[in-house]
């Protein structure tokens, strides 16, 4: 098992989460996907059901899109056992979301669903 795999099935759910929040904040998507993601995660968002860590990359993708550059603001976070809930808020230019709302499901130091909800506003 490699030293990555290792610390993951070690960590928290919190520390998970703290990992993921600050990895997403310093726009390090990748490192964000393989060190906090299972490898069969499940997405379900407001735009579907994607799968996977190539389902990750499609939603960071298409957040990233909509609202280039965006900065961030993590406004609450709520962890219970294996859940952790977050609410936020994002900014690019003239289009902004104010409802963000995220919850994931993390076992074993791995997001293994995630829910992504949000509305950009122009």
């Amino acid at each position: 098992m490699s030293p990555i795999a290792n610390r993951s099935v070690n960590r928290s759910t919190r520390d998970t989460f703290l990992d993921h929040l600050a990895r997403r904040m310093g726009r390090q998507t990748e490192a964000d996907i393989e060190l906090n993601y299972s490898n069969d995660v499940v997405l379900l968002t407001s735009d579907g059901l994607h799968y996977g860590r190539e389902g990750v990359r499609h939603c960071a993708a298409r957040l990233e899109e909509l609202l280039p550059h965006a900065r961030l603001e993590y406004t609450r976070q709520i962890v219970s056992g294996e859940v952790a809930f977050l609410e936020w808020k994002a900014r690019s230019g003239e289009r902004r979301i104010e409802d963000g709302v995220d919850t994931l499901v993390i076992r074993e130091g791995r997001i293994v669903a995630q829910t992504i909800h949000y509305n950009v506003i122009s």
